[in-house]
């Protein structure tokens, strides 16, 4: 085998594209032939220059015979060798004619006189199967295409299917006029009949797969795994339960060939599925089951589209019209699940997902992270859920996850990593799935060697553990639950099939705001801002290159320069640190950041003479205090070494970033959070870092049809793993990820952080928002008082925050966290790249969160758009949380004929007492609101001191936006400043509740508050339409000690210390 090649590699999308492009494959390929009826009749059967009409019947002018009775056949065969196809279907009428009447003879019942007939048997049954063949070949030269396909499945029939290629021609003639259907149903009656087919067997594994009937293909595509008939596609759909990633438009086609049967249209319908688009999915299968009410694969999904819109009186008479063999399908089980667990109804809802993991294609994802949630919730009340089924579930969900990312990275990498594919199977290994690992190691033998892994001894291993009785999934990886599933009830719908006992504005990349349907029901308000940056003296602009407004821009350039705010010199105005770029990583060659200094809301450049004015390729910027003085400090994020600044208290910081320098020069880190994570009263430091490695900076990539190098995938650069690091008491940091168990074995790339008390125990955790994967969400396992053995546990896809809620990974990059709901407990909001969504997770119990995004109305107006800051603000001081996010594509570029967006509008969503969101209507908030921008950071400040919330964006192509809030307030405020005293100085960890007379109001103290920034450190909580002058507050410190405070007055900053007794 040849070395693995240096060549850069190849891009056909752009990196950051989380749009599936549909893939052009073998199920493309298959029904491109029997469209154009390629192969069916060898060269044979093209129509001679001057050849009579396909219809005549009479003469013989060009030297060939009439069509004689005593004959036929061989007058079939003259006509056919001289291609006179008149002629020819003259001949074949009379062999139909004299077969018809002698099974007349033989029985009068047989009223069948049809040129067609039955194709099953009765009067084509006698007729030598390579007579029907010429028949067929006459009729479709004479544009009897329809017949033509009876005629040679009854050929195939009758000769017992033993002829492979004929059964291959006879599925390319029915495809070509549309029986799609049917021909699964005749590649069906093939097999059984010859089971060694394994071509035949293949076509139909793919058609199966490219109608989204995986129930189906599954056990087709296990059989050519055990006959070693298997290539790389094939493993790939095998496994691909994440979303439909072929090509729709052959199944239309089969449409408007065959207009009486819509079944291939689910195609389009599970893309829309995918796109979370629900209400055109149902529209479009609800076409389909007019038509076939009994097609499983469409009533599965119309109950999942039906469950995740929360259209649940129709999903209840959905479920009242399902029919045996539903119960077969996974999506079936999730459909009920998801209905159940909308009614709260747990103990059914466990139930159902019980079901779909026992169904012939379990493992897919969302299953199995739905079981993880709900488990632990009924463990207390279900005797049968053990901590055994409980630790196996969360195994499997994560293997899964990892497994799906492992794949996803080969595939982008050009499924030419030998070490990919490898861990692919080691992981298909711990699933219990060994035949699939095997067949992946095979595979990896042949893909371009790699001296650092050795495939073949892990195959040999692994081909000695196989064996004629090797189950396809081996048991003992799967919990058992069947004792569960007879224990618990089914859901409370009228009938459940028993198993064991306007314009879519995702598809619109016009570079028009109006076209993009995102404010079609937009709410006009009476909010005002401003961009007053230039008028207050904040006049700068971080930028990662000088030629952002044009095409091309490289990866590490894509992300933008982010900031913070900081009361660097503690006079009650917060200040702002600004992070700039635009030299070449890791070399410290940028332009100087800055520190402006708030001087009654006016700004001051002090970077120069406070030593802040860090040169590297700046990213994002963390606040807090790690030495416990009281004076915040800075960690400014550098794609190359940090830099941590330490306040001296005097206007002036000292440089100490070698104390968390990794020794790593290429490091590229993005986000970060300082906060006390082992309780032990001093602050560490969570770095969040993106790609290793400077292969962003030296590989371009390029789309095929354009010379311009573009940025590549993230995915084809390795991972950098976050970094925990540990405050000593000397002031020093060590790097503890290894030593707290907080090293993910599939390493995201990082963009956002939030970090506080997020589950509601004592303690902190640390949420991080990854790009292209799973998010992650680390919690702490502490065992015993006096050792402090502090470790971490990795469970984001367990508690529903790793992904949608199909389980599926966006690429996520900016984070909204707070009482976004108002019931007490903090939520995310998370924004994500286009042609994706941005996801609201609601709490829904301790440390367990749901994605509501579509029951709150936010689906469609983020689809189009890529989302980075984001805050969650209330703007008037009504008492609710606003949520206010920036946009801006990442590159100017188009996908084939479609025009990228690069410059997007901002938004800000309204929560109405529905719990619905609505679109601020931009024309109502300002100039800043009616254009377009490239937007990147997003955070907080009261620049003003005026009770109301301002925040600053950053940009690619414009200078920073300070968008002052002139907004009329409907309600009274109240704004808090912690001060740790056992527990670290910033308080991180904190929550605090406000009381007024009208009711509670919940607050958490944070760090990192998402992407690439640090909000105003002052807790801001808007009242409402309240007259009290004085409220109550209850606060409950990192310790987990509750403090409370009275008659604390409202419209004013007051600062809070926790007591020391």
């Amino acid at each position: 085998m040849s070395t693995n090649s240096t060549r850069p590699p190849q891009a056909l999308n752009h990196g950051h594209d989380k749009s599936v492009r549909p893939v052009i494959g073998r199920f493309f390929c298959c029904i491109l032939l029997c469209v154009a009826g390629i192969g069916l009749y060898g060269c044979n059967s093209s129509t001679l220059p001057g050849d009579q009409s396909a219809n005549s019947r009479s003469g013989n002018g060009d030297g060939t015979q009439n069509v004689t009775l005593a004959n036929p056949v061989g007058s079939l065969k003259l006509a056919i060798r001289s291609r006179h196809w008149g002629k020819a279907w003259d001949a074949a009428e009379i062999i139909l004619a004299e077969e018809n009447s002698s099974e007349k003879n033989q029985d009068n019942s047989d009223d069948n006189t049809a040129a067609g007939g039955d194709s099953s048997g009765g009067r084509l049954a006698n007729i030598p199967s390579d007579t029907l063949v010429l028949i067929a070949q006459a009729a479709h030269e004479t544009g009897r295409k329809k017949e033509a396909a009876e005629y040679l499945r009854a050929a195939c029939e009758n000769e017992q299917f033993e002829n492979e290629s004929r059964v291959r021609q006879t599925i390319i003639a029915m495809v070509g006029v549309g029986e799609f259907y049917d021909g699964f149903d005749f590649l069906e009656q093939a097999l059984a009949a010859q089971p060694g087919q394994d071509e035949t067997r293949r076509w139909l594994f793919d058609f199966y797969v490219g109608s989204d009937d995986r129930v189906s293909a599954m056990p087709h595509g296990q059989k050519l795994v055990l006959a070693r008939k298997f290539d790389l596609v094939l493993l790939k759909d095998l496994s691909n339960t994440e979303r439909r990633n072929l090509e729709a438009a052959p199944l239309v086609q089969m449409v408007q060939r065959n207009p009486d049967d819509k079944r291939p249209m689910l195609g389009t319908a599970k893309t829309k599925f995918d796109e979370s688009k629900y209400d055109e999915t149902i529209d479009i299968i609800r076409e389909i089951i007019e038509q076939h009410p009994d097609h499983q694969p469409s009533q599965a999904v119309l109950g999942q589209a039906l469950a995740a819109s929360r259209r649940f009186d129709e999903l209840e008479t959905w479920a009242a019209e399902q029919t045996d063999g539903i119960q077969d399908y996974p999506g079936y089980w999730i459909a009920l699940g998801d209905w159940a667990r909308a009614k709260d109804d747990k103990p059914a809802a466990l139930r159902c997902f019980a079901e779909a993991a026992n169904c012939v294609d379990p493992d897919v994802v969302q299953i199995w992270t739905r079981l993880a949630v709900l488990l632990p919730e009924l463990s207390e009340t279900q005797p049968l859920v053990t901590d055994a089924m409980i630790s196996t579930v969360n195994d499997r969900a994560q293997e899964l996850n990892r497994f799906h990312q492992l794949k996803d990275r080969f595939t982008r990498t050009g499924d030419i990593s030998r070490a990919i594919a490898l861990d692919i199977a080691k992981m298909l290994v711990g699933l219990g799935r060994l035949w699939e690992a095997e067949a992946w190691s095979a595979i990896a033998t042949t893909l371009p060697e790699d001296d650092s892994v050795d495939v073949e001894s892990f195959r040999n291993e692994l081909v000695n553990k196989l064996g004629p009785e090797t189950p396809w999934r081996m048991p003992e990886t799967l919990p058992e639950f069947a004792p569960l599933i007879s224990a618990l009830r089914l859901p409370s719908i009228e009938k459940v099939v028993s198993a064991s006992v306007p314009k879519d504005p995702s598809n619109d990349d016009s570079p028009q705001i109006a076209n993009t349907g995102i404010d079609a029901d937009a709410e006009i308000v009476d909010w005002k801002f401003e961009n007053e940056a230039v008028a207050r003296g904040l006049q700068f602009w971080g930028r990662t290159g000088d030629t952002l407004d044009q095409a091309g821009i490289m990866l590490y350039q894509t992300l933008g320069c982010g900031g913070g705010a900081i009361d660097f010199d503690l006079d009650g105005w917060s200040d702002l640190y600004l992070a700039d770029a635009g030299g070449t990583p890791p070399h410290d060659d940028s332009r100087p950041n800055e520190l402006f200094r708030n001087l009654n809301g006016h700004f001051q450049g002090v970077a120069a003479v406070s030593g802040t004015d860090d040169t590297g390729f700046g990213q994002g910027v963390a606040v807090g205090d790690v030495n416990e003085d009281g004076f915040p400090d800075l960690l400014v994020l550098n794609y190359g070494p940090n830099r941590l600044f330490i306040n001296n208290g005097d206007g002036t910081f000292t440089d100490r970033s070698s104390d968390i320098q990794s020794g790593i020069e290429d490091e590229w880190s993005a986000s970060a959070a300082i906060a006390d994570l082992d309780q032990d009263g001093l602050s560490d430091i969570v770095i969040v870092n993106y790609c290793g490695t400077l292969g962003p900076i030296n590989d371009p990539c390029r789309i095929s049809d354009s010379a311009m190098p573009r940025s590549c995938s993230p995915m084809l650069f390795p991972a950098l793993p976050d970094q925990f690091f540990k405050a000593n008491r000397d002031g020093t940091f060590v790097d503890a990820s290894k030593q707290w168990n907080a090293v993910s074995e599939l390493p995201g790339r990082g963009l956002g952080i939030v970090i506080g008390d997020l589950d509601g125990n004592v303690g902190n955790e640390v949420f991080v928002a990854n790009d292209m994967t799973n998010n992650h969400y680390w919690s702490r396992i502490q065992s015993g008082d006096a050792g402090h053995q502090l470790t971490f546990t990795e469970s984001a896809m367990l508690r529903g925050i790793g992904a949608d809620d199909r389980g599926i990974p966006q690429g996520s990059m900016g984070i909204a966290s707070g009482d976004l709901d108002n019931d007490g407990d903090i939520d995310f909001y998370v924004t994500n790249f286009d042609k994706e969504y941005n996801t609201l997770h609601l709490q829904s119990s301790a440390g367990i969160w749901q994605d509501r995004t579509d029951a709150s109305g936010l689906v469609t107006p983020t689809a189009p758009l890529v989302g980075f800051g984001t805050e969650a603000i209330d703007i008037d001081n009504s008492g609710d949380l606003e949520l206010v996010l920036t946009n801006g594509h990442v590159d100017l570029f188009s996908r084939g004929d479609l025009k990228v967006m690069y410059y997007q509008p901002a938004q800000i969503f309204k929560r109405s007492p529905n719990g619905r969101y609505r679109s601020v209507a931009t024309s109502s908030l300002g100039p800043y609101f009616q254009s377009n921008h490239a937007g990147r950071g997003l955070w907080t400040i009261d620049a003003d001191r005026n009770g109301l919330v301002d925040f600053l964006v950053t940009h690619q192509t414009e200078p920073i936006a300070l968008m002052m809030n002139h907004s009329p307030q409907s309600g009274n405020w109240i704004r808090m400043d912690l001060k740790g005293r056992r527990s670290s100085r910033s308080a991180i960890g904190s929550t605090v509740r406000v009381t007024t007379s009208q009711g509670t109001h919940t607050a958490f103290r944070l760090a990192g508050d998402g992407y690439m920034c640090s909000n105003d450190s002052v807790l801001h909580v808007g009242l409402g339409n309240v007259a009290d002058e004085t409220v109550t507050l209850t606060v409950t410190w990192p310790t987990g000690i509750e403090e409370r405070y009275s008659d604390v007055p409202t419209r004013t900053e007051t600062v809070i210390v926790e007591s020391d007794d």
